[in-house]
C-alpha cells in the first residue's frame, strides 16, 4: 500500500501539537507497511538533519515554498490556504491508494490533475472557522483580531467546498467529530485519537510544587491562558512554601513583552527549549487554563503521557473523552482553579490517583494504531463492494 502525505509544516521535530499528531501518525504508517512519501507546503526549510530524520520513515520527500502576499488578504480562499497554492503545480508521479491531507491548510493539493479525489482523506486538527473565530477573541491586536475574523469566514466558506470534494474524515476531536457526523451522516468520518506509545508514559514523585505550562508562546490564546493564571492564581500561589510557575514554549523569536505586567515573582520561563523532558519532570502538576481554542488540546495529552496530573478550563480538556474528577480537574473560576490546585497539593496520593487514572482512560481509548488500521481496512472493504457492483 502506498500513501501521499501532504502537510503545511514540516512534521519533524515535534515540538508542537500540530507535528506531534502528523509524525506520530507517519511513524504508525510505517509500521503498518505502507510506503510514504511526503509533500510538504510550509515557511521553513527542514534541516539537513531533520531531513534524515524524517527519510528513516518516508521514501521520498517533495518541499514547496509557502508563498504569502499582502493581496491574498482579499482572495476568498483563506490567507493560510491561499499562500499553499503551489501544491497545485507540485510534480506528482505515481498512484495512490490515499492521499491523507493533514489540515484544510492543504487544500490547493485537491486542484493538482494527478490528484484522486476518491482517493483522499483529511485530517481534521481544528474545526478553523470555530478555531479562528476564538484566536480573534483571544487577541488584543485589533490588526489581529480583524484578520482572524476575516480568516474565520473563509475557512466556513471553504468546509462547505471540501465537503463536496472529500468524503472521509479523521477527527484528532471526539466532540467535533460527533458534531460533524450528526450534520454529515453519509460521510465516511471516525475519531481518531492522536498518537500515544506505551513508551511515552512517565511516573512522577510529586515532590517539587511546581506548576507547569507547556504551548507555543507566539500563539495569542496560549498567551491569554498565561495571563489569565498569572492575574487570577499565580498571586494567591506564591503563598505555598517552593511554588513555582514554569513556563515553557517557542516564542518564534517574537518579543515576551506581553508578561511584563505581571507579577514574575517564582515564575521560570523556558523559551524555545530544546527539549522538554526535565521541564516535565520538574513538575508537580500541568495547568491548561485556556479561555478559547478549537479540536483537541495536545498539550494536555502530552502532560498526562509526561507524568503530570491536570487542572484545565472547560475549554483545555474539551474533546479529549477525559472526564472530571475522574481522569482530570476542570475548573473556570479563578478560586474553583486555585482551590483545586491546593487540594492537589495537599495531598500528593489523590495527585497520584487522578493521574494513573488519566493515564488508564489514554491507553485505553487512545490506540492510534488499531482505529488507523481498522479505517483502511473499511474503506478498502467499501472499495471491494462498489467494484463487484
Amino acid at each position: 500500500m502506498k500513501i501521499l502525505v501532504v502537510c503545511s509544516d514540516f512534521p519533524f521535530p515535534a515540538d508542537h501539537g500540530g507535528r506531534v499528531d502528523t509524525w506520530g501518525r507517519i511513524k504508525v504508517l510505517s509500521e503498518l507497511g505502507w510506503k510514504i512519501h511526503l509533500v510538504v507546503c510550509g515557511k521553513q526549510t527542514p534541516s539537513e538533519a531533520d531531513m534524515e530524520a524524517v527519510s528513516s520513515y518516508v521514501e521520498e520527500i517533495k518541499l514547496c515554498n509557502r508563498r504569502s502576499k499582502l493581496a491574498d488578504l482579499l482572495h476568498v480562499i483563506p490567507m493560510q490556504v491561499q499562500s499553499r497554492n503551489e501544491l497545485r503545480n507540485i510534480p506528482i508521479e505515481g498512484d495512490y491508494d490515499y492521499v491523507l491531507l493533514e489540515g484544510d491548510y492543504v487544500y490547493p493539493i485537491l486542484n493538482n490533475p494527478k490528484i484522486r479525489r476518491d482517493k483522499v482523506i483529511l485530517r481534521v486538527h481544528n474545526d478553523e472557522a470555530v478555531y479562528f473565530k476564538a484566536l480573534a477573541r483571544s487577541t488584543k491586536n485589533v490588526l489581529h483580531k480583524m484578520y482572524y475574523h476575516m480568516e474565520s469566514s473563509k475557512f466556513a466558506a471553504l468546509q462547505k467546498k471540501m465537503l463536496e470534494k472529500i468524503d472521509k474524515y479523521l477527527f484528532i476531536s471526539n466532540k467535533e467529530f460527533e458534531l460533524f457526523q450528526r450534520q454529515n451522516p453519509a460521510a465516511k468520518s471516525l475519531f481518531l485519537p492522536p498518537p500515544v506509545t506505551e513508551d511515552t508514559f512517565r511516573e512522577s514523585t510529586f515532590q517539587r510544587k511546581h506548576v507547569v505550562f507547556i504551548g507555543s508562546l507566539f500563539m495569542p490564546n496560549n498567551r491569554e491562558a498565561i495571563q489569565w493564571y498569572l492575574a487570577h492564581i499565580h498571586p494567591l500561589m506564591l503563598k505555598e512554601p517552593d511554588y513555582k510557575f514554569i513556563v515553557a514554549g517557542n516564542s518564534r523569536k517574537q518579543s515576551l513583552s506581553w508578561l511584563e505586567q505581571y507579577d514574575l515573582t517564582n515564575v521560570i520561563l523556558h523559551d524555545t527549549p530544546k527539549s522538554l523532558d526535565d521541564i516535565y519532570k520538574s513538575g508537580y502538576l500541568f495547568v491548561n487554563p485556556m479561555q478559547n481554542g478549537a479540536g483537541v488540546k495536545l498539550k494536555t495529552i502530552e502532560a498526562i503521557q509526561n507524568g503530570l496530573p491536570v487542572i484545565s478550563s472547560s475549554v483545555g480538556y474539551e474533546g479529549t473523552g477525559l472526564i472530571d474528577n475522574e481522569h482530570i480537574m476542570v475548573a473556570d473560576k479563578p478560586e474553583d482553579f486555585y482551590r483545586k490546585i491546593k487540594l492537589l497539593f495537599d495531598n500528593p496520593q489523590a495527585a497520584k490517583a487522578l493521574l494513573e487514572s488519566s493515564q488508564n482512560f489514554i491507553r485505553t481509548h487512545y490506540n492510534h494504531k488499531e482505529v488507523l488500521k481498522g479505517y483502511i481496512h473499511s474503506l478498502n472493504a467499501s472499495y471491494q463492494i462498489k467494484q463487484v457492483l
